[in-house]
C-alpha cells in the first residue's frame, strides 16, 4: 500500500481512486457495488476473495510487498518462539481493523501450524479491554493447541494496550486469572513504530518472532521472505483494450515508487522526504480510522530491513511456489485464472 500512497503523491494525475477500507467485508461490498476494480492486499486475501466468489475475476498481476510480519515481545520475557508464548495473551491486529479472520490473522495461524500447533480447534468470547479511558468491546480467541489467548484489536489500540502492560479481561469473572499481554503480531511500518515507542517508555521490544522464516521449503525467494501483497486486477478490466494504458501507467508508478523506497535506504534525506509524503497521505486516506504514520517509522522501517519492496519477481517466475503457498494458508489451491492475465 505504502507505494501506492507515495505514486499518488507524486502525480495525482495518476487514473486511479483509492477506497480505503478497514476489514473484507468492506472490500467485498465494495466490488458488489461495482465501485472497485483492482485490489491491493495480501495476496492470500486477493486469492481468497476469488475462491470465495466474492470476487472471482481478480488476476494477480504483481507481487511487491515481501518482507513484513513480526511477533513484537519485551526483550525480558525471553521470547524466540511461538512455545514460549503458550498460556499467554497475544494482541493481534490488521493494518487497520482488529485483523480477526483477515489477512493477519491468517497468516498468523499458519504460522502456528508451522511451529506445530493446531490451530483449527478454538473457542471465542467477547470481552471489554479499556483502551486510554475507553471501554472497547474485543474478540478474544482461545486455542486449545498451545494455549494460546488471541485479542483482536485496532494497531493503534494495540499499541497502547501493549505499552499500558494492563491486565486483560478473560471473560471468566474472577480478575485474579486476568493477565497482561505477552505479545503483539503486527505487520511493518507499525511493529517498528512500537519498538520505537517502546524505547522512550524505557521498554525495550523486540522483533521476537521473524514470521517470514517460519515458512521454510520454498526456493523461489529468500528464507527471510515471503510473497506478503500483491496487486490484483479485475479480468474485465485487463482483457479492455481502451484500459491498457491506463493500467500500465498505474502499474509503472507504483513499481518506481516501491523502487524509489528501497533506493533511499542509506540517503537519509531522500529517504524522509519520501515517507513524508506517504505519512501525509496515510493521514490523508486512513486518518479516518485512527491510522498514523509518522515519517521516521517508516523510514525506519525500511532502512532496517523489515519492510522490504521487490519489483524483480514476476508472478510466473514464482508461480508454483506461490500456488503452494496460498494453498497452505487457504487450504485449497486458487483457479489458475487467478495468476496473472
Amino acid at each position: 500500500m505504502l507505494p501506492l500512497l507515495l505514486a499518488m503523491a507524486q502525480d495525482p494525475s495518476l487514473p486511479v481512486t483509492l477506497l480505503p477500507v478497514s476489514n473484507g467485508s468492506e472490500i467485498d461490498q465494495a466490488f458488489a457495488n461495482q465501485d472497485a476494480e483492482a485490489l491491493l492486499a495480501m495476496t492470500w486475501v486477493e486469492a481468497g476473495k476469488v475462491l470465495s466468489g466474492a470476487e472471482p475475476d481478480l488476476r494477480l498481476v504483481s507481487v511487491n510487498f515481501w518482507r513484513g510480519f513480526f511477533e513484537l515481545a519485551a526483550q525480558s520475557l525471553g521470547v524466540t518462539n511461538f512455545t514460549d508464548l503458550t498460556g499467554r495473551n497475544i494482541l493481534l491486529s490488521g493494518p487497520v481493523g482488529g485483523g480477526r479472520n483477515g489477512g493477519p490473522d491468517t497468516l498468523f495461524q499458519g504460522a502456528l501450524k508451522r511451529a506445530g500447533f493446531d490451530p483449527t480447534t478454538y473457542e471465542e468470547n467477547t470481552v471489554t479491554v479499556d483502551v486510554n479511558g475507553t471501554p472497547l468491546s474485543v474478540v478474544r480467541r482461545h486455542y486449545d493447541s498451545g494455549d494460546f489467548r488471541v485479542y483482536y484489536l485496532p494497531v493503534t489500540a494495540a499499541v497502547s494496550v501493549l505499552n499500558s502492560g494492563q491486565l486483560l479481561d478473560d471473560g471468566d469473572g474472577n480478575s485474579q486469572n486476568d493477565m497482561p499481554a505477552s505479545a503483539s503480531f503486527m505487520v511493518d511500518p507499525a511493529a517498528t513504530g512500537i519498538v520505537m515507542q517502546g524505547m522512550m517508555s524505557n521498554i525495550t521490544y523486540g522483533k521476537a518472532i521473524d514470521i517470514q522464516t517460519l515458512f521454510t521449503g520454498y526456493l523461489s525467494w529468500p528464507p527471510s521472505e515471503l510473497p506478503l501483497g500483491g496487486l490484483s486486477i479485475r479480468a474485465s478490466v485487463l482483457d479492455d483494450p481502451s484500459r491498457a494504458a491506463a493500467v500500465a501507467r498505474l502499474r509503472a508508478a507504483y513499481e518506481k515508487a516501491a523502487n524509489d523506497l528501497m533506493a533511499a535506504r542509506g540517503y537519509p534525506m531522500q529517504m524522509r522526504d519520501l515517507t513524508t509524503q506517504i505519512a501525509d497521505q496515510v493521514n490523508r486516506y486512513y486518518g479516518q480510522y485512527g491510522l498514523s504514520l509518522p515519517a521516521p517509522v517508516i523510514a525506519a522501517a525500511l532502512t532496517n530491513g523489515s519492510l522490504v519492496y521487490r519489483t524483480d519477481l514476476s508472478v510466473n517466475a514464482i508461480l508454483p511456489d506461490l500456488v503452494a503457498f496460498h494453498t497452505e494458508l487457504l487450504g485449497k489451491a486458487p483457479p489458475t485464472s487467478f495468476y496473472g492475465p
